[in-house]
């Protein structure tokens, strides 16, 4: 039997494939996406320093309340890829402490930012007494951020990890991020990095206990029109797991902005 192979399953950049070579494409397909919607990241709850900083108090908002996803479609790859090189970098560097014969690099260590937040950062450097974090990304999004920066999420994530770097003990100096290239050379990443500011983590802290506040006086879950109190802002919307085009009821998701 001839099985024609086109979206949802295809995706939406790949020539229809039809009999056995179908079958297999969408197995492989349908198996990539249920293990990434199973992955344990994507099974968060609780807020974690990657959201903090994220400039939309609406996005914010929503996932401080547990609120409902409506844009759950994404395709898992880019994800995947970048778990696995997050996987390879921690052996490697794991590797690397076992070729000195001591600890330089903590590699995926479990932070404690306050409360109940927690992080897991990428690599500390013990000589460097830096932070660093992993971003595998597009080369067109790494030239990007070498041009513009990281942008204010990315900045208080870095940031957040250093303050819980600071808790574990270390002694941080500074806060990085290295933007890995997906495709091309090693050579085409680019470090971006400054020297860490406890502020930093502590307004962002401060920002998101507002937005709790308010969630708790104004209750938006019970009382749908109070969703307008929190403003969207442009930010990645299409990415956003909230995102709702057309949507004229935020209870039901963000029709984002223009």
């Amino acid at each position: 039997m001839t099985v024609a192979f086109s979206q949802p399953d295809a995706g939406w950049a790949t020539t229809p494939l039809s009999g056995l070579a179908a079958t297999i494409a969408t197995n492989v397909v349908q198996t990539v996406k249920h293990a990434g919607e199973h992955a344990p990241r994507s099974l968060q709850r609780v807020i974690g320093p990657s959201e903090i900083g994220v400039p939309c108090v609406r996005r914010l908002a929503y996932k401080l309340c547990d609120h409902p996803e409506v844009n759950t479609g994404g395709d898992p790859w880019a994800s995947i890829i970048g778990t696995s090189v997050h996987a390879w970098m921690e052996e490697t560097y794991a590797a690397e402490n076992r070729r000195l014969g001591r600890e330089r690099y903590v590699v995926e260590r479990r932070l404690h930012i306050r409360g109940n937040i927690y992080g897991s950062a990428d690599l500390y450097d013990r000589d460097l007494r830096v932070n660093n974090d992993w971003k595998v990304t597009g080369a067109d999004r790494v030239k990007k951020y070498a041009k513009d920066g990281p942008g204010d999420q990315y900045r208080i994530q870095a940031h957040l990890y250093g303050l819980g770097q600071e808790n574990a003990g270390e002694t941080p100096e500074h806060v990085a991020i290295t933007f890995l290239p997906r495709g091309g050379r090693i050579d085409g990443l680019h470090v971006w990095c400054e020297p860490y500011d406890r502020a930093v983590a502590e307004a962002a802290l401060e920002r998101m206990d507002h937005v709790l506040t308010a969630l708790t006086v104004l209750d938006p879950p019970n009382n749908p029109h109070n969703w307008a109190a929190f403003p969207a802002t442009a930010s990645y919307c299409t990415f956003c797991p909230w995102f709702a085009p057309g949507s004229t009821d935020a209870s039901n998701g963000c029709p984002g902005t223009s």
